[in-house]
């Protein structure tokens, strides 16, 4: 954990305001004990559109998740009404749980369990079966809006019998709740009550449409909590439909629940909450130990993107291409005069090594004369003012001459033109 005293700076890791851990912030917030992060990342690459990604790539992200200290991992199996599940979510469940990778292996299906009216092809009975030979410890139904109390009467005599299943078949057992923030919040409830009574490990809430606020989302993980029988864990699967995804999945956590992740956010739609954004926040912003190995966090978002062939957006905080490059005048003069591994590192609040990245800067249309000059000074030269406009013009045309994206010099290719140019202008002057 690298900040277990819950400071605001501390060399060489993090440099962020002293009003995180104020008492008046830090007293309002109600941690789950025990913290349970977990992780979606497996089923959520399978669920994006258009990955390439092959069951040996699943089984090396998978590898990576462990390493990086993932201790619960979550996978959906569906039949989608048919008399047979997805193939490909049943290859992908044969092959993760026909492996020990040390983390918990829990198996959403949706022929657990029916609404109480519309009976699935598939008995419980048959799916409970199939998943526990694939090797499956930990089976999650998902109690589903029944259409009426009579049929969420029968529903929860279903669950009754699951649970009796259960047993018999020596699995676990969590639940999962979907669309949470605009269910009946009477039966959502009661619902749970029911669960927790007939042994549930633990509750698995969804906001499976984005559909709280992240202020919304505090208030409803205080009163779902408040209003169980008994003190269960609880987690919160957050999609990123406003662009909210991680303040939701803190929030969330600030009142109990224990955050669902992906690695990079990805999933369906406009993806999920990422693993590397909440679990940052949490551990420099909020001091709570994750349990995750930080300086994974980059290597394990690039194994994904390059299994899914699905590449990681530059912008997106923290594992983007632009998260640590800096091309600002003022940036990669500090850069420059510094070193990148300088701490507090440059227009950032943690070091980019501690998540397993680096800083590093380009040269591209913002230049000026100060730039040229320090980089003269990087390589050891103090340059007069006719080679500091000879360098600085030199690069600013290369890269004018650059016509696609990215339209920059990196530091390598800006330094080499810098010596190119300078042993240019002194051999002219010296004839």
């Amino acid at each position: 954990m690298p900040n277990p005293d819950k400071t605001h700076r501390r060399e060489g890791s993090h440099w962020v305001s002293p009003v995180n851990f104020d008492p008046e912030v830090q007293g309002g917030f109600r941690w789950p004990d025990p913290f349970e992060l977990i992780d979606s990342t497996l089923r959520k690459t399978l669920f994006t559109a258009g990955a390439t990604t092959t069951i040996d790539g699943f089984l090396r992200i998978a590898e990576a998740l462990a390493d990086a200290g993932v201790k619960e991992e979550s996978l959906n199996i569906n039949w989608g009404g048919g008399s047979a599940p997805i193939p490909r979510e049943l290859e992908l469940c044969r092959a993760i749980a026909g492996r020990d990778f040390g983390f918990r292996l829990n198996v959403y299906a949706d022929t657990l369990l029916s609404d109480g009216v519309n009976r699935q092809p598939v008995t419980a009975l048959e799916t409970a079966r199939l998943l526990a030979d694939l090797g499956v410890r930990v089976l999650a139904p998902g109690i589903v809006q029944a259409p009426s109390k009579e049929a969420q009467k029968h529903q929860l005599e279903e669950l009754a019998d699951f649970f009796e299943l259960a047993r018999e078949l020596g699995v676990d057992v969590t639940i999962t709740l979907a669309h949470v923030g605009r269910r009946d919040w009477d039966s959502l409830v009661e619902v749970s009550n029911v669960a927790i009574a007939l042994g549930a490990r633990r509750i698995d809430l969804m906001d499976s449409t984005s559909s709280l606020a992240p202020e919304a989302m505090k208030v409803f993980i205080t009163r779902y909590r408040a209003a169980l029988v008994r003190d269960v864990p609880v987690t919160m699967h957050v999609h990123d439909d406003f662009g909210l995804a991680t303040a939701g999945a803190i929030a969330a956590a600030t009142a109990g629940a224990s955050p669902d992740v992906s690695v990079a956010g990805v999933s369906y739609r406009a993806g999920f909450a990422p693993l590397e954004e909440v679990v940052t926040s949490l551990e420099f912003l909020y001091g709570v130990d994750t349990g995750i190995r930080l300086d994974r966090l980059k290597p394990l978002a690039d194994l994904v993107a390059a299994e899914m062939g699905l590449p990681i957006p530059p912008l997106k905080p923290l594992v983007g291409e632009y998260a640590f490059l800096r091309h600002m005048p003022g940036d990669v003069l500090s850069c420059l005069r510094q070193g990148t591994d300088a701490f507090p590192p440059v227009s950032a609040c943690v070091d980019p090594s501690v998540i397993g990245s680096r800083m590093r800067w380009v040269w591209d249309g913002l230049s000026t004369d100060a730039m040229a000059q320090e980089l003269g000074r990087s390589l050891g030269e103090e340059l007069t003012s006719e080679e500091v406009r000879a360098v600085r013009a030199a690069l600013d045309s290369a890269v004018e001459r650059i016509t696609s994206y990215p339209r920059w010099l990196t530091s390598d290719e800006a330094t080499r033109l810098c010596r190119e140019t300078l042993a240019g202008v002194r051999s002219a002057n010296e004839r």
